[in-house]
């Protein structure tokens, strides 16, 4: 009589469950980064077939300014190079070491319901564009399509982003090329957090000396700027992450996100005035 009571209660258990519905698990693909440089960044972004682009809605894009004495051009040397991103910036060295985990693709255990949160209390910002909205280019029409992001070292120009399809549209780096380029643009809130600053010494991703002052760096000015107490603070440099963002089928539904990929940090031009 105990052996059947013991399978009655497990088989009532499980009727329970299924007549419920077993709670399901929602995954989407990371974004495969394809080449990181000193100056560019090249991720191939995941098509509609992929792994959980069903819920697909957007693709987001965090960043954080940082204040630096060293003038360095980085590109993958500094993922195995702790010194490298120390001297950059401490700040910078903190916040990758405490992101890592989330952007470890041999990890099985990482849990990114609350990515933005995280993102937001290392003071990460949601990346916008000059004159489009951010989340209509990185949309659905994106997907299957290659991201080129480009940090020209020329005094005054801006960093741009470009989603194109390398069979039909080209090269972006060709001056022949026709297809959109986006110019970058700061943040000028926090929707986690609810904070709204100013950006000095304007919305562009160019260095400036009210962008490396650090007495512009309070909760309502440059509060997208990582603190420096270096004495020779001349140059400043933007840390990028990306990951799909979408929603769970479930009524409610819920955000679901990708693991971050890491895009690359970028030493800032000169603003040229």
């Amino acid at each position: 009589m105990k052996y059947c009571a013991i399978a009655l209660i497990c088989i009532l258990s499980l009727g329970g469950l299924l007549s419920c519905g077993l709670e399901e698990y929602y995954y989407i693909d990371y974004i495969p980064r394809r080449d990181y440089e000193s100056t560019r960044a090249i991720l191939d972004l995941p098509s509609s077939s992929t792994e959980g682009y069903n819920y697909f809605d957007n693709f987001i894009i965090f960043y954080r300014i940082y204040i630096s004495e060293s003038n360095a051009s980085p590109g993958r040397p500094l993922e195995s190079d702790s010194g490298l991103r120390s001297a950059i910036s401490s700040a910078f060295n903190s916040d990758y070491n405490g992101l890592y985990s989330l952007t470890d693709i041999t990890s099985t255990s990482v849990n990114t319901s609350n990515l933005e949160n995280t993102f937001s209390n290392r003071n990460y910002f949601l990346l916008s564009l000059e004159g489009a909205a951010i989340n209509n280019v990185l949309g659905s029409g994106s997907l299957g399509r290659r991201l080129y992001i480009a940090f020209p070292p020329n005094p005054g120009d801006q960093p741009t982003l470009t989603v194109y399809n390398p069979l039909t549209d080209g090269d972006p780096t060709d001056s022949a090329y026709t297809q959109p380029r986006y110019a970058l643009q700061r943040a000028v809130a926090n929707q986690i957090s609810g904070i709204s600053f100013e950006a000095l010494p304007d919305r562009r991703f160019l260095n400036h000396p009210d962008l490396y002052n650090t007495a512009n760096i309070t909760s309502g000015r440059n509060a997208d700027v990582a603190a420096n107490s270096a004495a020779n603070l001349l140059y400043t440099y933007v840390s990028m992450y990306i990951a799909a963002k979408g929603r769970s089928t479930e009524m409610p539904p819920r955000i679901i996100y990708s693991q971050p990929t890491f895009i690359g940090i970028f030493l800032l031009a000169p603003s040229g005035n």
